[in-house]
């Protein structure tokens, strides 16, 4: 456990979904106790677990404070956390500056939605999370820390996400004290590598997911993987729907439904 002796008690806002967002959450419960503690699921979250658990069903089933933005803005000694959280930040309805937030993409690149799916579709060889500060742009902050990986050659969309979430984590663990402390440094994004920013509508998952493919070589396979996310969907090729694109031996194989 932190040594919280040294922190004055402050309210800890964590907004977001899915298992990442209650480890989030499960992490400051056990570790700072003694400070309130509040969660603000995503506007979509109905209380039912699906393929990951329902961030406000933890919060209820548990006792634990379910809360909104609202509840934060007159907050001065607040720590707010972002995590896949579904609503535009804006800094200046907030009292506290201390606003961060975990991005699912290597900063300045990336910014916006869709990340996970975009960069298989475009073939990214490296993948992972951003610590940031929130300002008032989207996803353009100040950065304090990335984690980055190698995506596996034949990860799915899905699998891909599980590891941003669980890389998510780790990030936020190996950083909280340092930012509780207030005993960290940040970096301006540089603007210019940041590229296209990408909103909900920037992709319609119900158009692209079907393709005949010619030919099937390492552009359709990134394609196709960045489709396959069996929770959702499953790309559709030839009018078969196909479960994993694999490269193997110097081919590559469909796997269908």
């Amino acid at each position: 456990m932190a040594n919280e002796e040294r922190f004055n008690v402050m309210k800890i806002a964590i907004a977001g979904k899915n298992q990442c967002a209650v480890d989030v959450h499960k992490y400051f419960k056990n570790n700072y106790p003694k400070h309130e503690l509040i969660g603000i699921p995503n506007s979509d979250d109905d209380v039912n677990d699906g393929w990951q658990p329902s961030f406000k069903k933890y919060l209820l089933k548990n006792y634990y404070g379910v809360g909104s933005l609202e509840d934060c803005y007159n907050e001065e000694d607040l720590l707010f956390f972002s995590v896949e959280f579904d609503k535009i930040i804006k800094t200046e309805n907030f009292k506290s500056k201390k606003l961060f937030n975990l991005h699912f993409s290597l900063l300045p690149k990336y910014r916006g939605c869709h990340t996970n799916f975009i960069q298989l579709y475009n073939g990214e060889k490296y993948s992972g999370v951003t610590l940031h500060e929130i300002d008032n742009s989207i996803d353009g902050g100040p950065i304090i820390s990335q984690m980055k990986f190698k995506i596996r050659r034949n990860h799915t969309a899905q699998e891909n996400y599980v590891r941003l979430m669980n890389t998510a984590v780790k990030l936020f663990k190996c950083k909280i004290e340092d930012i509780i402390d207030n005993n960290y440094k940040s970096t301006p994004q540089d603007d210019k590598l940041a590229g296209k920013y990408y909103d909900r509508k920037s992709v319609d998952y119900k158009t692209i997911k079907s393709m005949v493919v010619e030919p099937y070589d390492l552009e359709t396979h990134n394609k196709l993987r960045a489709l396959i996310f069996p929770a959702f969907q499953y790309p559709i090729v030839n009018g078969k729907e196909v479960k994993r694109s694999l490269y193997k031996n110097g081919k590559f194989i469909c796997e269908y439904v």
